[in-house]
């Protein structure tokens, strides 16, 4: 997918009543029975203990990302010219000691969760597939809520560099298509997470949803649709090179692999993250699509739905086997692209007539 296809300029609406909902019944694992505590605080300790947790951390500490993560990302990386591309190619003097001092220091108890999402994990049987899915949402929204904290402690160290703010000539009418406003207040920018105006911390979750997208290997989705569907499943959108931008299902033996490493005793095995999916996982959805709609999402407020006029991948004549495994997947995404073009141009009159 090409980065016009992916990106555009953040909602300019203020907070919603969603985004609101997002602070309500917040608790911390000291509400849980000591062992659910514990087993909560062993995973989230081992998720920091990792490589891609240092790296990713310690990016956000030195205030800008590494030029080679920025460009493994689905669309290539940056716009020609984006001084990002050719810098910052090695982290600052310094800045691993602080990642790793504050993981010293990190006490999960300052985390918070939805108290409905804590009541399920604690009610679940350890071992048990709601439990491992609880376990799951819960460490992604820790990783995530970790970046929001050390990007809040405003320790950037490139404030004053320009590379944030960089932006194209006025003449380069394809970069103001794309950002009419300018750039986005940050680089730590996952594609299908930039409407930072309605989430509850700001730009801050915006790279939290990087952080968790670089450490987990995708922004940590699930089915959020009645009972009898699939609520166990779990569902990765990631942003490397190299790998679909649509949304997919992890496969049984992913999820497996994670939660072996989250769980297991002492002493705990190779680190699988990030997880990345590939041809095998073919159960996918399209992030174009409403949310609503597909019921596959974490919070309802996380993103918004991209303008037609940024175009669709959906809708390209070449087909991109990456994105659409099979000829009949890249059929019926091109016919959900169309129905959507007409719905956003002539409204619910498009389906009347069609």
């Amino acid at each position: 997918m090409s980065q016009e296809d992916s990106q555009g300029s953040p909602a300019e609406a203020g907070p919603t009543q969603l985004t609101e909902d997002a602070r309500f019944k917040q608790l911390s694992i000291d509400s849980l029975d000591d062992d659910y505590a514990e087993l909560f605080t062993r995973a989230i300790t081992r998720v920091l203990s990792t490589e891609i947790s240092e790296n990713t951390y310690a990016q956000i500490i030195d205030g800008l990302p590494l030029s080679d993560v920025v460009k493994d990302t689905e669309s290539g990386g940056p716009l020609d010219g984006h001084p990002i591309n050719d810098s910052h190619q090695e982290l600052c003097p310094g800045v691993l000691e602080k990642i790793r001092e504050f993981r010293k220091e990190f006490d999960p108890q300052i985390l918070e969760f939805d108290s409905r999402l804590l009541l399920a994990y604690q009610a679940a049987a350890p071992g048990s597939r709601g439990f491992r899915v609880a376990l799951i949402e819960m460490i992604a929204i820790a990783v995530h809520q970790i970046a929001v904290i050390i990007f809040q402690l405003d320790t950037g160290l490139h404030k004053d560099d320009g590379i944030t703010d960089w932006q194209a000539p006025k003449s380069d009418e394809f970069y103001w298509e794309l950002w009419p406003n300018g750039p986005l207040p940050t680089l730590f920018q996952h594609p299908w997470y930039i409407d930072y105006k309605q989430y509850p911390n700001g730009v801050a979750d915006m790279v939290g949803y990087w952080a968790e997208s670089r450490i987990l290997g995708g922004v940590v989705l699930f089915d959020r649709r009645r009972p009898d569907f699939d609520p166990n499943a779990v569902y990765f959108i990631s942003d490397r090179y190299n790998v679909t931008y649509r949304i997919y299902e992890l496969l049984p033996e992913q999820k497996q692999l994670l939660i072996d490493f989250l769980t297991a005793d002492t002493p705990s095995p190779k680190s699988p993250l990030p997880i990345l999916g590939d041809d095998k996982n073919r159960n996918r959805v399209d992030p174009e699509e409403p949310i609503k709609e597909t019921g596959i999402y974490r919070d309802t407020w996380e993103r918004r739905m991209r303008p037609v006029t940024l175009g669709d991948s959906r809708m390209r004549d070449v087909w991109d086997q990456l994105d659409f495994p099979t000829l009949a997947d890249k059929t019926a995404a091109d016919e959900r692209a169309r129905e959507r073009r007409m719905k956003q141009k002539y409204g619910n009159d498009a389906q009347a007539s069609s």
